[in-house]
């Protein structure tokens, strides 16, 4: 699909997208306990963590993964857990994905069907072993399989996790945490330690709340082209770092950005300051921020960016190369991405199988007007996303 979109400007309120992280964890918790949804998002993510938890509960001995590269670092230990020897396999983003820290984990095997050069874990392999009640795990390349061997204890019982440093994005083992505790299990956070009891559990009756982080280029995008918009169906900011200090990270640019219940309301000020923040804790704040930082006079800088090379896509080089698309310059060196702030000029991109650049494309498109080619890969995450900015104003049209 090929999407063409002129200078519109966003206004107006709107749904968040559902969290795809809260959904996934909801799902898996299926394993455990009895779970109700009020209602499944549709993106592709969750459809694949769906059919995952209905695979496994049927007993088959493969299971297909898609681009789900959550579902698939949480699932692994939980098929330690049970004792399972399954195939897995994904799609190519899948499967370029690195799964090196799998090697810490103990009374795990991990046999690679298509060895590479590099000798590294990777897509399609075999897992088979038994998780023991205690283990390390590193926690530099995804705190996905921290919040997978959460799950895989509390099916056990009981375990105890050693995270060896550094550790990004631990938010989302918050968030995976307060999952647990909300049914009643007991998942203890001390320092690089966290220990999970888990006797009975109590049934999870729900909705799926809306993602920081997707939500974020609705709010970008009004801001860059000086409308205004209000942003419902979120959860309130917890008190750990997490995908909501986008909230944070806008005011500071000197735009109102406030949160009050559910809803949270964004306009633009006379003020606009260029930006620098850490992005190792939130990389997938990353593609939104650089749509936002391509807009504000000045040099803006995301910080400790490494890790977004085993994204989607390798996202120093996507994002860098979007935004040159636009004509905005902007470059990398020795873990930080530089943004020089102008006027972006009418883009055309097409998605290299990362639904956050699309994202990142459409929203520069609404200040500069532009094409986006392979745009049906929004449906990773959000396959709204075109439709939503239409409703707020987007002049948008398939071509």
């Amino acid at each position: 699909m090929i999407i063409g979109i002129e200078r519109s400007r966003i206004e107006g309120e709107v749904k968040a997208p559902p969290s795809k992280s809260f959904a996934i964890r909801y799902v898996l918790l299926s394993l455990i306990t009895d779970v109700k949804l009020e209602s499944i998002p549709s993106s592709d993510d969750v459809t694949v963590a769906n059919k995952v938890v209905h695979d496994l509960k049927d007993g088959r001995d493969e299971l297909f993964l898609g681009g789900s590269a959550t579902t698939l670092r949480m699932v692994i230990p939980i098929l330690l857990a049970l004792g399972r020897k399954i195939k897995i396999d994904g799609d190519q983003t899948l499967r370029r994905r690195p799964l090196n820290s799998l090697r810490y984990l103990k009374g795990g095997k991990f046999t690679t069907l298509q060895p590479n050069a590099n000798g590294s874990i990777s897509l399609p392999m075999v897992v088979e072993g038994k998780l023991e009640q205690e283990t390390e795990i590193e926690g530099w390349e995804s705190s996905q399989y921290v919040s997978g061997l959460i799950y895989a204890y509390c099916i056990l019982g009981y375990g105890r996790i050693k995270v060896i440093p550094p550790v990004s994005s631990k938010g989302y083992i918050h968030m995976t945490a307060d999952v647990i505790n909300s049914v009643g299990g007991k998942v203890e956070i001390r320092d690089d330690v966290i220990e999970i009891k888990c006797s009975k559990l109590k049934k999870f009756h729900g909705s799926v709340p809306g993602d920081y982080a997707l939500a974020s280029f609705y709010a970008i995008g009004a801001l860059i082209t000086g409308g205004e918009i209000k942003i419902s169906s979120l959860y309130p900011p917890p008190s750990y770092f997490g995908d909501h200090e986008i909230v944070n990270m806008i005011k500071q640019t000197g735009a109102v950005s406030e949160v009050t219940g559910d809803t949270w309301f964004v306009k633009g000020s006379d003020v606009r300051r260029p930006l620098a923040v850490s992005i190792n804790d939130v990389p997938d704040l990353a593609p939104s921020l650089a749509g936002l930082m391509a807009t504000i006079p000045g040099e803006s800088k995301m910080l400790d960016s490494e890790r977004l090379r085993i994204k989607e896509s390798d996202r120093i080089n996507t994002i860098i190369s979007t935004l040159r698309s636009f004509g905005i310059d902007a470059h990398y060196s020795s873990g930080t991405i530089t943004i020089v702030g102008g006027e972006p000029k009418r883009g055309e991109i097409t998605c290299p199988n990362d639904h956050r650049i699309a994202m990142l494309a459409g929203d520069l498109a609404l200040r500069a007007g532009g094409i986006v080619k392979n745009a049906e890969c929004v449906s990773k995450s959000n396959p709204n996303y075109w439709k939503d900015l239409a409703s707020l104003g987007a002049k948008i049209r398939e071509i």
